[in-house]
C-alpha cells in the first residue's frame, strides 16, 4: 500500500489531472519518501535505534494528507510551475509546502501510530506523542 494515490490527491485538487498529466504515482511515492525520511528525523531517530525503524508498521492513513500537500508542493506543482511573473502555480506551492508543514506538526502532536509487535492493530501503547518545541528556551 502507500500512504496517498491519484485518487487522494484529486480528492484535495479535484482539476489535478487538467494540466496534461494523467498520473501522479512516481511524486506521490517520492513524497511518501519524504515524509517517511521527516517521521524518521523528527520522531524515530531520537527515541530509537535507527535500524530497528520499518515504515509498514506505520498507519498509513495517518499520513495521507501530508503526503499529498508534500507532493503538491515539492514533486507536483514545481513540475507544472513556468517561473514567469504571476504564475499561480508558484503561490500554490508556498500554500501547500504551509499546509504540509502545519499537518506534519499536527500528526507529530496527535501521536504517531506505530505496530511495535506487528499485530496488525494498534494500541493506545503504540501511539506516541511528540511534542514539537516552537521556541528555544533558555
Amino acid at each position: 500500500m502507500a500512504f496517498a494515490t491519484n485518487q487522494d490527491l484529486q480528492d484535495y485538487v479535484p482539476d489535478i489531472f487538467d494540466h496534461g498529466v494523467d498520473d501522479w504515482t512516481d511524486e506521490l511515492t517520492k513524497a511518501e519518501g519524504d515524509v517517511v525520511t521527516q517521521i524518521r528525523i523528527q520522531y524515530w531517530n531520537k527515541s530509537h535505534s535507527r535500524s530497528n525503524f520499518d515504515k509498514t508498521k506505520l498507519t498509513e492513513a495517518q499520513w495521507t494528507r501530508s503526503t499529498v500537500y508534500r507532493a503538491l508542493s515539492a514533486h507536483i506543482m514545481p513540475k507544472l510551475a513556468t517561473y514567469r511573473v504571476d504564475d499561480v502555480f508558484i503561490e500554490q506551492i508556498k500554500f501547500y509546502k504551509e499546509q504540509y508543514v502545519e499537518e506534519f506538526d499536527s500528526e507529530l502532536r496527535v501521536g504517531i501510530e506505530y505496530d511495535t509487535d506487528g499485530s496488525g492493530t494498534v494500541t493506545d501503547g503504540e501511539v506516541t506523542e511528540w511534542n514539537i518545541q516552537d521556541r528555544l528556551y533558555r
